[in-house]
């Protein structure tokens, strides 16, 4: 059977993806430390990550008892980013949290410089132009950093 998450990505069926959800679903962001609850938030971040995203693929998925997890790749800002979706659903089966990483940290800039924006957008231009400042300086300190860190630790 098809895990509900795979499902939306597979189709674009978002109401079917947040019926999935306990009404008091938490998502943990690899952006923000502070997590967004319930159903209606989960129904507005993953509209926004559908439309944001491109070329999503699962390249792994593996499942254990009430635990379900799916590494992916997709397309952010112009850059090929690898993550993983970890989710723990209750005994009735519904999801009861998510949890996002991504990697390396300059694609976590990316999938910020793309999804933050189109995400505060939905608040209003000004928040969205906000994020979109605050995120400018990451994306180019870890591309900086990406750059450079490997020459300065590795053995060649």
């Amino acid at each position: 059977m098809t895990h509900p998450f795979r499902a939306f990505w597979e189709t674009g069926d978002l109401a079917t993806w947040i019926e999935a959800m306990e009404a008091d679903v938490v998502l943990h962001s690899p952006m923000i430390t502070t997590p967004f609850d319930g159903r209606q938030t989960a129904a507005e971040l993953y509209g926004t990550l559908f439309e944001v995203l491109d070329h999503f693929e699962v390249a792994e998925e593996l499942s254990a008892g009430d635990s379900y997890a799916c590494l992916w790749r997709a397309t952010a800002a112009g850059r090929r980013i690898e993550g993983a979706d970890f989710i723990t659903s209750r005994p009735d089966g519904k999801i009861a949290e998510v949890r996002v990483l991504i990697r390396p940290l300059v694609n976590i800039a990316a999938f910020a410089t793309d999804v933050g924006p189109a995400l505060a957008a939905k608040r209003g231009r000004l928040q969205a132009a906000l994020v979109r400042v605050l995120n400018l300086p990451l994306r180019i300190v870890f591309a900086l950093a990406d750059a450079v860190v490997p020459r300065l630790v590795m053995r060649r």
